[in-house]
């Protein structure tokens, strides 16, 4: 059996429907297409975390077991504490309903993680050594990356295989394209890894404004951007998507019905087509 593709949600704009990307990506392959699914929170904001599970259950599991605060050794906890292993961080169905979904959760104190590892030699490659202990457990990998690309999503592409964008069409998130992509093009000479763009997912798009359709248009059509992909289905401004992570829940279980639901289930079957590709 493959060892799991792991893919990194990434952008360094904040308020992009990033981390709505990942979550609701990972429930509709688990729960529609049987993948065999664990979705990392490296985000120190627990933004991913808490849209699947309660701030009570959170709090519960962080104290009893760990994050990714202890996966990526923060020295948040008492001095003498073991390194916790990656497998007895995740949370196993993390929601019951959706059956091989597996969340890490994130901690608050991931954002002191430079400061910690500042003078750690080998600092973005801790994830994956851990990563290595699971990968055969399941088949897709999806981190929820922090809005920089700082040391804790260094360890999320490090590790990965692929990388997606979740971007807004509009002109300040285009120019950000440009400069995601040269830095990324900067870390992947000093850190020596490889990945590939998965491709770049259009989000929060209101449909009746021109100026959002132009824009799409335009960046499709831009030959410098031709080998990033772009995936055919865009997420629209949708308020139901905004709702569930009230709930804790994914919009497939908030409210499937709902215009985000559907285009997110669309979605995870062009992302499935894609990395059969």
């Amino acid at each position: 059996m493959p060892k799991a593709q792991v893919i990194s949600f990434i952008n360094m704009k904040g308020g992009v429907g990033k981390t709505t990307c990942a979550v609701n990506l990972a429930t509709y392959l688990a729960k529609e297409h049987g993948k065999r699914v664990l979705l990392v929170d490296f985000d120190p904001q627990t933004n991913a975390s808490l849209s699947v599970m309660s701030e009570k259950a959170w709090e519960d599991w962080q104290n009893e077991h760990g994050t990714m605060a202890d996966v990526l050794e923060v020295q948040w906890k008492k001095k003498g504490a073991e390194h916790a292993k990656l497998k007895d961080c995740i949370i196993r169905d993390v929601i019951p309903e959706v059956p091989n979904l597996d969340l890490v959760p994130s901690h608050l104190s991931l954002t002191f993680l430079d400061l910690d590892l500042a003078a750690r030699p080998g600092r973005e490659r801790i994830f994956s050594r851990k990563l290595d202990k699971v990968l055969d457990d399941y088949d897709l990998i999806l981190c929820d990356c922090a809005p920089n690309l700082m040391t804790g999503t260094q360890n999320a592409l490090y590790a990965s295989d692929w990388y997606c964008i979740p971007m807004q069409p509009d002109y300040l998130s285009s120019i950000g394209l440009n400069l995601l992509q040269d830095r990324l093009g900067y870390l992947k000479k000093e850190l020596e890894f490889k990945i590939r763009s998965l491709g770049i997912v259009f989000t929060r798009v209101r449909h009746w404004l021109r100026y959002h359709a132009e824009t799409m248009e335009k960046l499709r059509d831009d030959k410098g951007l031709k080998r990033l992909h772009f995936f055919d289905t865009f997420i629209p401004e949708n308020i139901k998507l905004a709702e569930a992570p009230m709930e804790a829940k994914p919009i497939a279980l908030h409210d499937a019905s709902a215009s985000g639901a559907l285009a997110y289930q669309a979605l995870a079957a062009e992302f499935i087509a894609r990395l059969k590709g």
